[in-house]
């Protein structure tokens, strides 16, 4: 039997030492107890507006010895402040930034994307494609070990792929040309896909192994465990759940055997808390209280930029925001008064007053990082004459008619960007009339062209760095609403068609670099969409946090593996 003495000191309650046979159970029920007084203190200071200084309580952990695994210390204690709890913690659903942050902590894949949208091996020693791209031949690390001690082998993989082709969600709509998987032995699977697939290694980076003996001891009427893991962690990645309250917090810490070892400066536990309001976060974060917070309001951001000890970050997403020109609506069907709608949108002033500059104009129906992006596209402008020279071609030289313009309304950036596009139009004679709808409703209306508005909002967050997961998605005519897709626009267009479906699944990088350009030249010359912005994600923390960078394969999701604490108090 391990021994270990903790001994926790605070300003509230003075000093007490605790000692146990399972040393992290009771941490943890204390530290957790502890931590969610603090916050109730700080959140019930901000509802009467009355901000005192509060006693905060230090935590500090010294020789604890469990196990061989590694000590935990109060300042290797990384806090976060989220605004809100992951849905589940089944890995399948990782296609939801909320559920991705615990998996990609918690579990590993075969391979993974880096910031910089480079692939490397995690668990795949090697990787080999069948000359027709249709089969993919995996050699796995040896000795890979799960949470429980247990060894990851090739029929986790075979399992974990035949769960999601079973349960047919999350991360499967990413993957749905798997066809299946084959164990060879051992350390060694075959994953067939029904037609080559250029995207499949950088997909496979949220496909995350699950330990397949230990889900299916707690399967229940055939669920595949999917009811054990809304709160549960059957991974092998770098950190294991520890404890988990819904809509509070959870925590998660060190795996000591983790495959990629322990060299260098790494966090050693993180606890994501939540707190929904900003304002909270904000003071939260000023006050020391957290290390890291997620920000939503671009002037909170900059608020913070201005107080000392606090780093702040803006960075380029790949999630593009556009405007569907519904092309079926009689008003919109002459290309002309589409560009002329295109023409009058005021880009500028979107960055500005949308974003207060954390934001940039799109440039085309892609971002610049994406593959194959056509260079020769420039920047969205807005040019009123221009516009009104179109109106006059297509005859309506007046406008004189009215359009409806579907958005989020609780979304500052797209009630800000209705504005807009409403005092542009109104330049040409064009009447856009506000619909402020979220997101289930908006779907609800462009389903049915007797409901579909003439415009609406639409953002595209890609689920990996590629050309399919925007052309096709919003642009093939398969894919209208009415169809259950989201081409919101119900562009229609043979040719267009034809070079995503071949883009698709052509293995030739050069040839896909063709059919690209050309399917984006399509789309800026009969513009289904107006392409508007580029959004950028907001964080603040303080400044012994170091490591922390934007993963656009892994969009809004940390990676605490990646991070580490330098001069922390």
């Amino acid at each position: 039997m391990k021994g270990f003495r903790a001994v926790l000191s605070t300003l509230l309650v003075g000093m007490f030492v605790l000692a146990a046979c399972q040393p992290q159970v009771v941490v943890e029920e204390k530290v957790v107890i502890q931590e969610k007084e603090v916050i109730k203190e700080v959140e019930k200071e901000v509802e009467v507006e009355k901000i005192v200084e509060v006693e905060k309580e230090v935590t500090e952990y010294v020789e604890v010895e469990v196990g061989g695994a590694v000590s935990l210390r109060g300042d290797n204690t990384f806090i976060m402040a989220v605004n809100g709890s992951p849905p589940t913690f089944d890995p399948l659903a990782a296609r939801d930034s909320r559920v991705d942050t615990p998996s990609i902590n918690m579990y590993s894949a075969l391979v993974q994307v880096t910031p910089d949208l480079e692939l490397y091996n995690d668990l795949a020693a090697s990787i080999d494609t069948s000359d027709d791209g249709t089969s993919y031949t995996v050699s796995l690390v040896k000795g890979v070990k799960f949470h429980d001690g247990s060894e990851l082998v090739a029929s986790d993989v075979k399992w974990t792929i035949d769960r999601m082709i079973a349960l047919a969600k999350g991360v499967r709509s990413n993957l749905n040309l798997v066809t299946g998987a084959e164990v060879i032995d051992d350390y060694t699977v075959r994953i067939d896909l029904e037609t080559p697939f250029p995207g499949m290694l950088m997909n496979l980076g949220r496909l995350y192994i699950i330990n397949s003996d230990l889900v299916m001891e707690h399967e229940e009427d055939g669920d595949w465990g999917e009811k054990w893991l809304q709160n549960h962690d059957a991974g092998s990645g770098p950190y294991q759940l520890v404890s988990y309250e819904a809509e509070q917090q959870f925590t998660i810490e060190q795996f000591p055997e983790y495959h990629r070892g322990w060299e260098g400066n790494h966090i050693e536990r993180a606890i994501f808390r939540v707190i929904k309001e900003e304002t909270t976060r904000q003071i939260a974060l000023e006050n020391g209280d957290v290390d890291w917070a997620a920000i939503g309001n671009p002037e909170t951001l900059d608020s913070l930029k201005a107080v000392s000890g606090i780093n702040v970050s803006s960075d380029a997403t790949l999630n593009q925001l556009y405007f569907a020109l519904n092309v079926q609506n009689p008003n919109l069907t002459d290309v002309r008064v589409r560009q002329a709608l295109s023409l009058v949108y005021d880009f500028t002033a979107h960055v500005e007053q949308a974003r207060q500059g954390h934001s940039e104009i799109a440039r085309g129906p892609l971002p610049s990082v994406i593959p194959y992006f056509d260079e020769s596209i420039k920047p969205s402008e807005t040019n009123i004459a221009k516009a009104k020279e179109l109106m006059a071609e297509a005859g309506v030289p007046d406008g004189g008619f009215e359009l409806e313009m579907a958005y989020q309304g609780t979304s500052p950036e797209e009630t800000v960007a209705f504005q807009i596009m409403q005092a542009g139009a109104a330049e040409i004679g064009v009447s856009v009339k506000p619909v402020a709808v979220e997101w289930p409703a908006k779907v609800g209306l462009f389903a049915s062209q007797d409901t579909a508005p003439g415009m609406g909002t639409i953002w595209v967050f890609p689920a990996y760095a590629d050309p399919d997961a925007y052309l096709h998605v919003i642009g093939h005519s398969s894919l209208s609403p009415d169809q259950g897709g989201f081409n919101f626009s119900y562009f229609s267009n043979a040719r267009f068609d034809e070079l995503t479906e071949q883009g698709k699944i052509e293995m030739d990088s050069a040839v896909r670099k063709e059919l690209y350009t050309e399917a984006q030249q399509i789309w800026v010359d009969e513009v289904p969409y107006i392409n508007v912005a580029l959004q950028y994600d907001l964080v603040a923390y303080r400044d012994y946090v170091k490591g922390y960078r934007w993963n656009s394969a892994h969009s809004k999701t940390q990676n605490i593996y990646d991070i580490s604490l330098t001069g922390k108090p």
